[in-house]
């Protein structure tokens, strides 16, 4: 295993204590917290996963076991995705002070909710790519993973604030 591999499984784990600590996990959506804290808590979920893409941008099939447990942590994610943004976890929604998360996904939720989906589907074909260590077909997984989370950020997430 790779230095940077290793890191990348590190820094999962570190998030996953890091949310077990806060007491939130993606399938535990009605212990979702509020304001703030659920804010940081999907922006947490959403990093993990970014790091499961990276880790895929770079996998060359050297070790399944590690692209299995990338490909569970988009499935957590993308099988939870909706529920972390509940009405009111916008801005201006009680005790938010700051999110990149536009009004118009609550505002065309329905929306929001196909291309959660759209992202859903196409982590499954990943999923399946990984279980087989299939380098090409984990390639094209990863394509239209990207175009799913593309289209929902072009649509709903604002840009980051310095």
């Amino acid at each position: 295993m790779t230095r940077e591999r290793f890191n990348w499984i590190l820094m999962g784990l570190i998030v996953g204590i890091a949310l077990a600590m806060l007491g939130v996990t993606a399938s535990q959506s009605a212990d979702l917290p509020t304001g703030q804290a659920l804010v940081g808590a999907r922006i947490a979920q959403l990093k993990k996963a970014g790091g499961a893409m990276q880790f895929f941008g770079q996998y060359d099939g050297s070790d399944q076991t590690a692209a299995a447990a990338a490909a569970k942590i988009l499935d957590d994610v993308a099988a939870d995705l909706v529920s972390w943004f509940p009405e009111g976890s916008g801005p201006g929604g009680p005790g938010i002070e700051k999110t990149r998360a536009l009004p118009a996904i609550w505002a065309n939720f329905a929306d929001f909710e196909a291309k959660a989906k759209a992202m859903d589907d196409a982590v499954g074909l990943m999923t399946v790519a990984a279980a087989s260590n299939d380098v090409a077909a984990i390639k094209t997984a990863m394509g239209e993973v990207g175009k799913a989370c593309k289209a929902c950020h072009e649509a709903y997430r604002g840009p980051e604030e310095e």
